[in-house]
């Protein structure tokens, strides 16, 4: 990365102004993410202050949230009038450029109107699917902990009030964004559950599943987190724990044969984490490639050594505790300097902003990043969910594999075989790589190198995920594609950023919840820690777009280009702050949320969540109460008296979501090998559109050579046919 000493100060978002009105943590996480980019936030108060200023740790986690924003009490509706963008609880008129809404449900459905019930996380989790998808099949189903569905939203309307403010800006025209939590937390808590029981070959069963393996106990007290994506990865597994005799067992070769034969796999590995510390198995699984990490929580990370050496931590302004820096790097911006969070009320006699004349008259400006071309290298689900958003408002997005190496997901997410072609019956790579046209290049040989510098003088983003010294091996580091385009905005989305002890360590989603303290917090009472299942993936995705469409944006005023560096483990340690920070007031390390405010119903496997916080019954009365009931009666009495509660339902079964089908949430597309389907398009809807997300489905691989490398290239027939004669294009895996 380019020295502090060098970059410009001031943020992307530098002089934009944002007012706070929402009340909820993704409203708070929004405004803490645009503050991080430079942006003029203030945060509208009750009289009596945020209640978050009184969070059981000294107002930590408010003063985290709150950092170098200003806060007022009165005259909300005039500093709104100045503003150019406005977060909010509910639709109505507003002076703001760009009003953005934030509820649970999302507006213009059937049931908008539970929007003004009190309807927290834990709740929403159960309408989502995300309940009736995690823990133990014949166990109550287990909530998700940590809010991780709320910092998923917040991150979704940061990256939408960003992106259309760039349309506004041109042309002068207000707009509205509607968020939906709801929709956040079914596109990203759960994998594609829809998409799954409809492909060829799926099945409508309501399933929980825990990854196996998973977080092991070891001698040493700890927990080792070790993830096996891959069959090598389960391979090289096997061997380094001494048990190559598992791999004569063929059906332990998915995750899910490991999970169907759990207990031989568990009885196995435990004989050796049990025999070694945590550290131990860390280093063995290290040396083998296998995604691992020693589980986490508030104590071990202020402990890691990589973190401290990347200067992670940072002080908390004002009060005598580190807090996570922001989750983004960039080469020519410098990190903003963090002020101490204002107290209530503090900024009530500046002078409100007067509201903003915008240059831009052009109304023929359909979508925000219409011009904009992207070379997209990123593959499984993180970086690919970043590009499909660049791709869903209005950008040239072409995804680059190769017939040697083809996108992973293309085979870790394959349905089971009979159905047609495995390499295209992925239901998550057609989710994350939609409206994209797909080529490949062999990037070991010169030959697919030089193409690939070729296509780069044409784009104007280049993203990446690989770990740091692929792309370095390739000679594809960011110095060396500057140097063919200037002006380029390299995205980088390393597991644990490009420099550091643990740089060149492979990691996955559920490393990364493993690790940062999401597992920690979640699983049964007494348990072992338990991962959230993937949903690190399409959050680091948003927030990897948010930095791509910030360094576009400083691009369009400054006509600079750079390095953006978004380490996944550092936006889940974002998320996740609030442990560190309980650690360092407490001491304490927390525990595992247990099943609370979940109930049996009447019936088989028929469960509802409610919000105990608010309901007068004690927990056991509830039981009772609920035992006597349906869900969908018991879910109904409770709202009508003004508890929220929700029927829990199979992930599956969202696609007849009443709310979620009247906001169009789902859209069909026909796929040549997976046939129609109806696939789930983003948690926001905004008035300037796009009208329809998707208009084509995931490339085949390869599908798109002749199109890219001829059309924008210029290659002849015959070049081609010879190139895909020695297999540096092609469309078959090899």
């Amino acid at each position: 990365m380019t020295t502090a000493s060098s970059r410009v100060d001031g943020g992307a978002y530098d002089g934009l102004r944002v007012l706070d009105r929402s009340t909820r943590l993704a409203g708070a996480y929004c405004a803490k993410l645009l503050t991080d980019l430079g942006a003029d936030v203030v945060r509208v108060e009750p009289a009596s202050g945020d209640p978050s200023r009184a969070d059981g740790l000294d107002g930590l986690f408010h003063d985290y949230l709150r950092t170098s924003q200003r806060s007022i009490v009165s005259d909300a509706d005039r500093w709104e009038r100045g503003a150019d963008i406005v977060l909010r609880d509910e639709p109505g008129p507003s002076g703001a450029l760009v009003a953005v809404t934030i509820s649970a449900l999302g507006f213009g459905g059937p049931d908008d109107g539970l929007n003004r019930l009190h309807i927290p996380e834990a709740v929403l989790q159960a309408r989502s699917g995300a309940l009736m998808g995690h823990g133990h099949m014949g166990s109550v189903p287990l909530t998700v902990a940590g809010e991780i569905g709320e910092f998923v939203a917040g991150a979704f309307a940061a990256l939408a009030a960003a992106t259309v403010w760039r349309r506004v800006q041109r042309t002068g025209v207000p707009e509205t964004i509607d968020v939906s939590i709801l929709e956040a937390m079914q596109l990203t808590m759960l994998t594609m559950p829809t998409l799954f029981a409809n492909f060829p070959g799926g099945a409508k069963h309501a399933f929980r599943f825990v990854m196996i393996p998973g977080n092991e106990p070891c001698a040493d007290g700890n927990y080792v987190g070790i993830t096996t994506n891959t069959l090598a990865q389960w391979r090289a597994l096997a061997t380094a724990a001494g048990r190559a005799d598992l791999l004569d067992d063929e059906s332990l070769n998915t995750m899910i044969g490991r999970f169907m034969k759990s207990d031989v796999v568990l009885e196995a590995l435990h004989g050796w984490t049990m025999a070694h510390t945590a550290a131990e198995i860390e280093a063995a699984c290290e040396a083998a490639r296998v995604p691992v990490a020693v589980v986490g929580n508030g104590k071990v990370l202020l402990d890691a050594e990589h973190l401290r050496q990347r200067s992670v931590w940072v002080e908390q302004p004002g009060r005598a505790v580190r807090r996570p820096r922001a989750p983004f790097r960039f080469s020519a911006i410098a990190d903003r300097p963090l002020e101490v969070a204002a107290a209530c009320g503090a900024h009530d006699h500046d002078t409100p902003w007067v509201r903003r004349a915008l240059d831009g008259d052009d109304r023929t400006i359909q979508l925000p990043l219409a011009g904009v071309r992207v070379l997209d290298f990123t593959a499984f689900w993180a970086g690919p969910s970043a590009t499909a958003w660049l791709a869903a408002m209005g950008a040239e997005v072409i995804k680059v594999e190769s017939v040697q190496r083809p996108d992973g997901m293309r085979m870790a997410g394959a349905m089971p075989p009979g159905h047609g072609p495995q390499h295209e019956l992925s239901p998550v790579f057609h989710a994350a790589n939609l409206d994209k046209r797909g080529i490949t290049l062999d990037l070991t040989r010169p030959e697919g190198i030089a193409l690939a510098k070729r296509l780069v003088r044409e784009c104007d983003v280049v993203c990446e995920n690989f770990t740091p010294r692929v792309m370095d091996d390739w000679g594809l580091d960011y110095e060396a594609l500057r140097a063919e385009r200037p002006d380029l905005v390299m995205l980088r989305l390393p597991a644990f950023g490009l420099d550091g002890p643990w740089r060149d360590r492979p990691g996955f989603a559920q490393t990364m919840e493993q690790l940062t303290g999401m597992a920690w917090a979640t699983g049964y009472d007494g348990g072992p820690p338990i991962i959230a299942g993937g949903v690190v993936d399409p959050m680091v995705g948003a927030h990897a777009a948010l930095a791509v469409v910030a360094a576009i944006a400083h691009r369009d005023h400054t006509g600079v280009g750079q390095l953006v560096e978004v380490p996944m483990v550092e936006v889940a340690l974002a998320t996740t702050a609030a442990q560190v920070l309980r650690y360092q007031h407490t001491g304490d390390v927390g525990g595992r949320r247990g099943t609370h405010g979940v109930y049996a119903c009447e019936g088989k496997e028929a469960w509802i969540a409610v919000d105990d916080d608010n309901d007068p019954l004690d927990p056991s009365d509830r039981a009772a109460w609920c035992g006597e009931r349906t869900p969908e009666i018991a879910a109904s009495e409770l709202r009508a008296a003004g508890i929220a509660a929700f029927v829990a339902v199979p992930g599956f079964a969202t696609l007849d979501d009443p709310q979620l089908q009247a906001r169009r949430f789902f859209e069909p597309l026909e796929h040549r090998f997976a046939g129609p389907q109806q696939f789930p398009t983003w948690p926001v809807r905004c008035s300037g559109g796009p009208g329809r997300w998707w208009h084509t489905p995931a490339p085949l691989l390869g599908e798109h050579n002749h199109e890219v490398l001829g059309g924008l290239l210029g290659l002849t027939t015959a070049e081609l046919d010879a190139l895909a004669s020695d297999q540096i294009i092609g469309s078959e895996p090899v």
